[in-house]
């Protein structure tokens, strides 16, 4: 089991402010955890590839397709009016980088 200073050590790495019965708790925990992990440890994987990824399966992007483009000029300016916020033909969303 994990002792009360290597939680403490592992708390402030991780830059967590830990009550005495929380550290009690993650010492309980992180021991499970460990011991799960040295469990995998006996598992004997010799005959078995290496993986740099979950699946074979490659991404797959389409081009764009400029027959796909809105060209009636009322249902454009439907679609335009129905959006909560644009800004002339686009429709403006709220910022999501810095």
């Amino acid at each position: 089991m994990l002792t009360k200073k290597e939680v403490e050590k592992i708390a402030e790495l991780a830059r967590l402010k830990l009550e005495e019965k929380e550290k009690e708790k993650f010492a309980e925990d992180l021991s499970l955890i460990i011991g799960y992990i040295q469990k995998l440890s006996e598992v004997n994987v010799e005959k078995v590839e290496p993986m740099t990824g979950g699946t074979d399966l490659e991404s797959v992007t389409r081009q764009d397709d400029e027959t796909k483009v809105i060209s009636d000029p009322e249902m454009r300016k439907q679609i335009l009016d129905a959006a909560p916020n644009r800004e002339e033909d686009y429709f403006k969303v709220p910022s999501i980088l810095e």
